[in-house]
């Protein structure tokens, strides 16, 4: 469980995990990102207090203690950003502004509902990964023995889709575009020379990678 800190010790870490999934983690541009004046004093006092370290490089670099905090800001932070994009309809640059705000006020019981509500988003609307959560863990768990892909079924088995593990939009977009979505169900045909499933009354074929890319339900769960 995260310790009550400071907001200016929340907004450093931040800056330091962002840059540091850019690379570029440099005590100038912490100083320059974090949304906080950053004093001598204050970068003092994390490094005394174990939150990170800074070389001779002036490199800045999260310490365990640092990174377990700021895992759950960054968290919070793009959930939030999912959340005012997905289910509020807001615009992706509308979203960072607000989300800024809901990172210190969400208790981890509510950012764990928003995540579930969400269907455990991996990315925020930036394309930037979001740390997975307990709740994320045991739904994975929860779901690996009911939930296969496409290619898993066998010649005739029906499932219904739960969802695609693609990332390419124009693929989603034929997929949709084929009557196959989260929900309908599916009945496969064939294996060999291509798969083919059934979805209402059109058979549709599909290369090998879309089919494990359409995750189902089996019919017997």
């Amino acid at each position: 469980m995260e310790k009550r800190i400071s907001e200016d010790i929340s907004e450093v870490l931040e800056a330091v995990w962002t840059l540091e999934e850019e690379g570029d983690a440099t005590l100038e541009k912490v100083v320059r990102n974090a949304d906080t004046k950053v004093s001598d004093t204050l970068m003092r006092s994390l490094s005394s207090e174990g939150f990170i370290v800074i070389d001779d490089n002036k490199r800045v670099r999260l310490l365990s203690r640092g990174r377990e905090i700021a895992e759950q800001i960054i968290r919070r932070h793009r959930l939030a950003e999912r959340l005012i994009c997905d289910a509020l309809g807001s615009h992706v640059e509308d979203s960072e502004a607000a989300a800024c705000e809901y990172e210190h006020v969400l208790a981890e019981g509510i950012t764990n509902s928003i995540c579930t509500l969400l269907g455990h988003p991996r990315f925020c609307p930036h394309n930037k990964p979001i740390p997975e959560g307990d709740c994320c863990r045991q739904a994975r768990e929860e779901l690996r023995s009911i939930v296969v892909s496409c290619d898993q079924l066998q010649i005739g088995e029906t499932a219904r889709v739960a969802y695609f593990s693609t990332r390419e939009h124009s693929r989603l977009l034929k997929l949709s575009a084929l009557g196959i979505s989260p929900g309908t169900s599916i009945k496969l045909i064939q294996k060999w020379p291509a798969y083919v499933v059934q979805c209402e009354e059109t058979e549709v074929a599909l290369e090998p990678e879309v089919a494990k890319n359409i995750h189902v339900w089996q019919s017997n769960q």
